[in-house]
């Protein structure tokens, strides 16, 4: 009799705690924040090699209004070294802040400065794809 009761709690106990594992949903969380890890990793690729425009392709605000940046005025410098040091998600996984920490020169003049630079990154579920909500870095603010 003891042990009967013993196995139905325990048959309660897991039928409970089953459907919290959700499999399928800590799988896709998984995948978003590997193609989060990816398109990070892309960006910073973009930026650390002066490709500005083509890493200005990842800019989408998340309530479809435009985000700017001075693409001309970017071009006046030269990423010497791009680190990615801290990425955080919300705890649905559709939005993220990531901060950087950006080592760059002005062409013209050779001052070197560096910058430290938080990002917010939002997926977007129609797209299936992330963004980069905040502008660019105005490397001109951040000059010595």
């Amino acid at each position: 009799m003891i042990m009967t009761t013993r196995c139905v709690i325990l048959l309660l106990l897991v039928s409970f705690l089953l459907p919290a594992c959700n499999p399928v949903k800590n799988m896709q969380g998984r995948e978003r924040l590997t193609q989060l890890k990816a398109v990070v990793n892309n960006y910073r690729k973009m930026m650390r090699w002066g490709h500005f425009n083509e890493a200005a392709q990842y800019l989408k605000s998340s309530d479809g209004s435009e985000i700017q940046s001075d693409l001309e005025n970017m071009s006046r410098y030269k990423v010497t070294n791009y680190t990615v040091a801290d990425q955080i998600t919300s705890e649905s996984q559709s939005e993220a802040k990531v901060t950087a920490y950006v080592d760059f020169y002005d062409i013209d003049t050779g001052v070197a400065s560096s910058v430290r630079d938080e990002q917010f990154w939002w997926f977007d579920e129609e797209e299936k794809h992330w963004f980069l909500g905040s502008p660019m870095i105005n490397f001109s603010d951040h000059v010595k």
